[in-house]
C-alpha cells in the first residue's frame, strides 16, 4: 500500500468520529512532529527578536573584585544618562561580577582569569577596573593604553595624583626569558630591582609602587580613583581605593574616556 493510499484509509476511519477522537488519535500519531516543530518555531521566534531588539555595544567594562551589591546594574543605567546615549540604539556591558583570589584558587577565580583573557584576546573589552595589586599584576602584561595618545598633556596634569605609571622596564622583564626562568627555578637576580619587585610580589601578594623619578621609561597606565559617587551609589569597591585603565586594542576609547571622567566626577 502506498503512504497516500494508507493516508486515505487512516482518514476515512476517523471521519465519523468526534472532535476529541480525532484530537486523540492526531496526537498518538503526530505529537513529537508538533513538539518539535513547536521547539524549532520557538527557536526561530527567538533568534529574529535578538536581531530586530540586538543593540549596538557603547562600552564593555570589567571591574574586578567591586564587591558587587544588588545595586550593581544601576552604574551602567547611570552612566548612558551621563554621557547623553540613545539607549534605544546602544548598551553598556559592566561586568562586576568577577573574583580573582590568589589565595583561594577555585572556579570561580579560573574563570574569571579566563573570562578577561578572552575578552581581551576578542578585543571587545574597553575598561579594566581593579585594585592596585590586581590591575597592576595585569599592567604588568602590557595590557593597558599608554593613556598619553589618548589625553592632552594638560588633561594629564590635571589628573597627575591620580595617575599610576608602570615602568616599561618591568614589563619588558615580564616578557623576558629571565623572568620565564625565575618562574620555572625561582631564581633571580638580586641586582635587578624589577626580578626583585617580581619575587616579593610573589611572596607577599602586594607590588611596589615605584616612584616615577627611579622609573627608566614611566608610562601612564591608569588612573586612581577616590571617592567615586557613581562608585558608592552601586556599593562598588566599599574601602577601597580601585585603579582603572583603558585596555590597549580597545575600540571605542572615546566611550572609555568618558566612563572615566563619569566615575571621577559623579
Amino acid at each position: 500500500m502506498s503512504i497516500r493510499d494508507e493516508v486515505k484509509e487512516q482518514q476515512d476511519k476517523m471521519k465519523d468520529k468526534d472532535f476529541k477522537e480525532k484530537w486523540d488519535y492526531f496526537w498518538e500519531y503526530y505529537k513529537f512532529h508538533v513538539l518539535t516543530a513547536v521547539v524549532a518555531l520557538i527557536f526561530i521566534i527567538s533568534g529574529i527578536k535578538n536581531i530586530i531588539m540586538e543593540k549596538d555595544v557603547y562600552l564593555s567594562a570589567i571591574l574586578l573584585n567591586s564587591t558587587p551589591t544588588s545595586l550593581e546594574d544601576t552604574i551602567g543605567d547611570d552612566f548612558l544618562a551621563y554621557a547623553g546615549v540613545d539607549t534605544s540604539k546602544y548598551d553598556c556591558a559592566i561586568d562586576t561580577a568577577g573574583v580573582i583570589n590568589k589565595d583561594n584558587i577555585d572556579e570561580i577565580t579560573v574563570a574569571t582569569s579566563q573570562k578577561i583573557t578572552a575578552h581581551i584576546a576578542a578585543e571587545e573589552l574597553d575598561i579594566f577596573g581593579a585594585d592596585f595589586n590586581y590591575f597592576f599584576q595585569y599592567a604588568g602584561q602590557d595590557v593597558f593604553l599608554d593613556l598619553s595618545t589618548i589625553y592632552s598633556e594638560k588633561e594629564l596634569e590635571d589628573m597627575k595624583d591620580d595617575i599610576l605609571y608602570v615602568d616599561k622596564a618591568y614589563i619588558e622583564y615580564i616578557a623576558s626569558d629571565e623572568y620565564q626562568e625565575y618562574l620555572t627555578s625561582g631564581k633571580y637576580d638580586e641586582n635587578n630591582k624589577y626580578a626583585v619587585m617580581c619575587a616579593e610580589a610573589d611572596k607577599t601578594g602586594s607590588y611596589t609602587k615605584l616612584p616615577i623619578e627611579e622609573m627608566k621609561n614611566p608610562v601612564p597606565v591608569g588612573i586612581i580613583i577616590n571617592n567615586s559617587k557613581a562608585y558608592e551609589k552601586a556599593g562598588l569597591y566599599s574601602g577601597k581605593t580601585p585603579v582603572v585603565g583603558i585596555i590597549a586594542n580597545s575600540k571605542r576609547t572615546d566611550a572609555a574616556k568618558k566612563f572615566i571622567e563619569f566615575i571621577r566626577t559623579e
